[in-house]
This record gives C-alpha cells, structure tokens and sequence, in this order.
C-alpha cells in the first residue's frame, strides 16, 4: 500500500520535481505521506541545469504544552559544482511550515526522532567523537542548536521562522 501511494506521489509531482520554487509541494506530499525515516530523491542532479532534492520525514516531536511539530530534512543539490542546501524543516500539525535550520553539511542533518528527542547521530563523513547530540523540543521550537563532534569544536545554528 505504501508503494502504491509513493508511486502516486512521483507521477502527480512529476512537473514539480525539477524546481526548487516548488519544493513545498514535494515536501508536503511526503509529510501526508506519514512514511517516516524513509530518503525520497526527486530530480536528479547532472552538473548543468538539474537540481536534485533529498526529503526525509523524521516524524512529531511533542512540547510540554502538547504542541506537535512535524520535523523534516531537506538536501537541495544544485549548480556545477554540486552545491548543497541543507534544511531541517518544522511544520505544525495543519502542514504549515513554522520555519527551518540551515545546516552547512548534509552530515550533520539528524538521522531521527527517538523518545520525543532530535538525534543526531555520527556518520562516517563526521570526523567525530561517538557522542550522540539530543536536541529537546520540550520548551517549544529551540532558538539556535548547538552541534558540535568534539568538546569544544562544534557550530550553532539558529531557527528561522518563516514569514
């Protein structure tokens, strides 16, 4: 059933998969989709005009307040040179997008969402200690996050709410 409804997705999306402008149709058939911690590719990136769009949808995270946020990632490969535009999306539970974090790698996107925290896992392309990062949306949407491999080398990265 799941297979039919992601074949459903990629022809009914098929116009859209070449553009970034229409990213957030793609991203909210995916979250109605409620197929969570799955990588779905649309496009394909060919070092002249194509872009490539990776989505994963992670799944709810609950405040104290009993507020869901739907949290997605999103890697936008794009340009010559393969540049990447790394998002972790916050939506509510109407699929409003509230805003995103703007991370510099594709490795330092979370992998997943565990006993209602953000988990951020070490990946082969991290030169990294094997801590693992919980973020905790149990105050409400974090204002900056701080991510870091080694104690004391690490970056933050700030929420961006959408206008």
């Amino acid at each position: 059933m799941k297979a039919l409804l992601i074949a459903l997705i990629a022809v009914f999306l098929c116009p859209y998969i070449s553009a970034q402008t229409q990213d957030q149709k793609i991203r909210l058939a995916i979250l109605k989709s409620d197929i969570t911690e799955k990588d779905f590719v649309f496009g394909e990136w060919n070092g002249k005009e194509e872009t490539e769009t990776h989505l994963n949808y992670l799944g709810e995270i609950t405040t104290k307040d009993n507020i869901s946020y739907k949290i997605m990632t999103s890697s936008w490969f794009w340009g010559y040179t393969k540049k990447v535009t790394n998002l972790i999306l916050v939506y509510n539970r109407e699929y409003e997008l509230l805003g995103n974090y703007y991370l510099n790698t594709t490795c330092q996107l979370p992998n997943k969402i565990e006993d209602n925290k953000l988990i951020f896992e070490p990946v082969e392309c991290r030169n990294c200690d094997k801590a693992i990062t919980k973020i905790d949306f149990f105050d409400g949407i974090p204002a900056n996050l701080y991510l870091g491999c080694k104690r004391g080398r690490g970056n933050i990265f700030s929420f961006y709410a959408s206008l």
